[in-house]
């Protein structure tokens, strides 16, 4: 939008002629990102997404839960894909593949417990392993397949796990 003497009037906005935006920083910026791109195996403009998709969670307040912040999930168990939602802002996941079918655990790893719970129910008694998971490294995000621990605020991501 463009503003001339108090009015906005539309100008062509470059989505409408199919061109991707340009950003430009210094070339300095531009070889860190490169750097970035090259370690995480990914592209520049991935880079500066993740970055401000983690600024925005940062900036959340305490206790917001906003439908539009959830970002896509899954986990893989005992050869099963379970999907559901993850919002960065509370912590709270959701598994949206049946059974559960839209139920919401207040953190990542009672959902993982869940999903494990689930898979023990089909097993012998002896077989059965402990519920107890990790949700930050067990759920993973769906566009990326990066651990949701990535999204930690404050936290720096586990490669190792």
């Amino acid at each position: 939008m463009r503003t001339t003497a108090g009015r906005f009037t539309r100008s062509v906005d470059i989505w409408d002629l199919g061109i991707m935006p340009h950003v430009e920083v210094s070339q300095d910026t531009d070889r860190q990102l490169e750097l970035l791109a090259s370690w995480e195996g990914t592209s520049k403009g991935e880079i500066i997404a993740r970055f401000l998709t983690r600024m925005s969670v940062a900036e959340a307040p305490p206790g917001f839960a906003n439908e539009s912040a959830r970002v896509p999930v899954y986990a893989c168990y005992k050869k099963q894909r379970v999907e559901g939602w993850f919002d960065p802002a509370t912590h709270m996941l959701g598994i949206v593949s049946p059974p559960w079918n839209g139920q919401v655990f207040d953190n990542p790893s009672l959902a993982a417990g869940s999903v494990v719970d689930q898979a023990n129910s089909l097993l012998p008694r002896e077989k059965r392993v402990s519920t107890s998971r990790n949700g930050w490294v067990f759920w993973r995000l769906t566009t990326t397949g990066e651990k949701i621990q990535s999204l930690r605020i404050g936290r720096s991501a586990d490669r190792r796990s």
